[in-house]
């Protein structure tokens, strides 16, 4: 829904900057005028808005709105430092949604495009009049709308809402089908990483995967064999070894039966630039 939010309109750039507070600083209480993003870059902050106490790590962004009332209290034994800038901007209309329903923080993802674009903002705040004014406004707009939307990560993350032996399991799936060259794994050895029994963990996986343990490793190497048909010259035989399939035979079917290509014909598509499937494990889980 966040890509058909319309743009905000008349951004205009307010006060911004980097401060370094020691140990045990406060600010506040002050009304706001403006919005204003604060990205912890060191140390933490207990933040409240309207009364709202938030804990704020280092690599928090916080987002407060016109008319709020903020108090922070800086971390006691460390120096904190935040990056800062306020803005302006017409109230957007629907289908966003209302400002205050807008999240006030979010702790960003290993890789994240605000924090980056954090930076580029500061930067642009040194350029001329001219540049600022056409470079400004849309960067401030996709930073709002990924911070509203929570669609922060550069990265696909792996769900987090799965019961703690089909995270291990997941965890030791992942590791074994990146490994190069690859090695047999067995149902037991799956179990043996999640701490629970074969039998429990496919149970497990039925309710919470929709495919069992070793279907899955299968098809994450198979994810990662479609990257290679699609972005190597590699022969189909020397992927369907990297891969861990019997031979190139076994690996062309498996992979038609997910992808509905064969690799020839996979790989033919990518390189004309026509749309091909995707995994449906990796699409569900984000792998």
């Amino acid at each position: 829904m966040h890509r058909d939010w319309p743009r905000l309109t008349n951004i205009r750039v307010g006060a911004a900057g980097i401060t370094n507070y020691p140990p045990g600083a406060t600010f506040g209480p002050r009304k706001l005028r403006e919005y204003e993003f604060v990205w912890i870059m060191e140390g933490a902050s207990t933040a409240s808005f309207d009364g709202n106490h938030i804990d704020a790590p280092p690599g928090t962004i916080l987002l407060s709105r016109p008319g709020m009332m903020d108090y922070y209290q800086w971390a006691e034994r460390t120096r904190t430092v935040h990056a800062y800038f306020h803005f302006q901007c017409e109230p957007p209309p629907p289908p966003w949604p209302e400002s205050h329903r807008w999240p006030l923080s979010r702790v960003m993802p290993q890789e994240d495009v605000l924090r980056p674009l954090f930076r580029y903002a500061l930067v642009l705040l040194n350029e001329t009049r001219s540049l600022r004014s056409s470079l400004f406004a849309p960067c401030v707009d996709l930073m709002v709308r990924a911070f509203v939307a929570g669609k922060t990560g550069l990265l696909a993350e792996p769900k987090t809402d799965l019961p703690p032996p089909v995270e291990k399991a997941m965890s030791f799936i992942r590791e074994c089908a990146r490994r190069d060259p690859p090695s047999a794994v067995a149902l037991a050895d799956i179990a043996r990483a999640a701490h629970v029994s074969a039998e429990h963990l496919c149970r497990l996986f039925k309710s919470n995967v929709s495919v069992a343990p070793l279907e899955c490793l299968r098809l994450m190497r198979l994810d990662r064999s479609a990257a290679l048909v699609a972005r190597s010259n590699l022969t189909f035989k020397e992927i369907a070894e990297a891969g861990g399939f019997a031979n190139a035979f076994h690996f062309s079917a498996a992979f038609k039966a997910v992808y509905g290509l064969s690799p020839r014909d996979y790989r033919g598509a990518v390189r004309e630039g026509r749309p091909v499937k995707g995994n449906p494990l990796v699409k569900s889980l984000m792998i």
